[in-house]
């Protein structure tokens, strides 16, 4: 899926053996599919995991990537750029912008669920997390389940907060049953910790 130069693989292998606790590479997009996506790599622990990401099992490390972008991701890149000042890892992904559309037209998947997927998620990045992230926290899409609910996470300030409850049948799962009329409905998912990050 990911090619990586040997030279980036020995990078990547330091960084990760540096960390006790973050053993793991993930590798997200915000906003894909569209002109202003972005992709990073970033350490993760088995807490950050989610039950759609997959492994990517290279020699010295594994990267985890969540299902739903796997797509953008094709024809990626990884490498590193040595100058005489700094070392720079650098990840080119030339489908990370292309639309759904694009890419069901170039891989000819006839696969609805992956399709709606990505559209969610799209529309999660575009329209929901903006307006969660002013308060510190995020949703992220799990799974779509045969009766067409929609399964979804809270994450960061959301997670325990008193309040998710009702932001997510009064404002979340209105506005993505609006764009999406197909879904059942919006399930939270989230084992819920309430603490000193939950914003209420």
């Amino acid at each position: 899926m990911i090619y990586i130069t040997n030279i980036a693989q020995n990078y990547l292998k330091k960084l990760v053996y540096k960390e006790k606790e973050l053993k793991h590479l993930k590798i997200s997009i915000t906003n894909p599919g569209t002109s202003i996506a972005e992709c990073k790599i970033s350490y993760s622990n088995c807490i950050d995991l989610h039950n759609t990401d997959i492994e990517v099992k290279y020699i010295y490390f594994n990267i985890y990537i969540n299902q739903i972008i796997t797509h953008y991701l094709q024809d990626a890149k990884i490498d590193l750029i040595i100058d005489e000042l700094n070392e720079q890892l650098v990840l080119v992904a030339p489908h990370a912008k292309n639309k759904v559309n694009d890419y069901v037209k170039n891989c000819c998947s006839d696969d609805k669920n992956v399709i709606l997927l990505n559209k969610l998620q799209n529309y999660i990045e575009l329209h929901i997390n903006p307006m969660l992230m002013q308060h510190g926290g995020k949703i992220v899409l799990m799974n779509l389940t045969k009766l067409g609910y929609l399964n979804i996470k809270f994450l960061g300030s959301c997670n325990g907060c008193a309040m998710s409850n009702t932001t997510l049948h009064d404002s979340i799962e209105k506005k993505i049953l609006h764009k999406f009329p197909e879904l059942t409905g919006v399930i939270d998912v989230t084992k819920h910790h309430r603490g000193n990050h939950s914003f209420y």
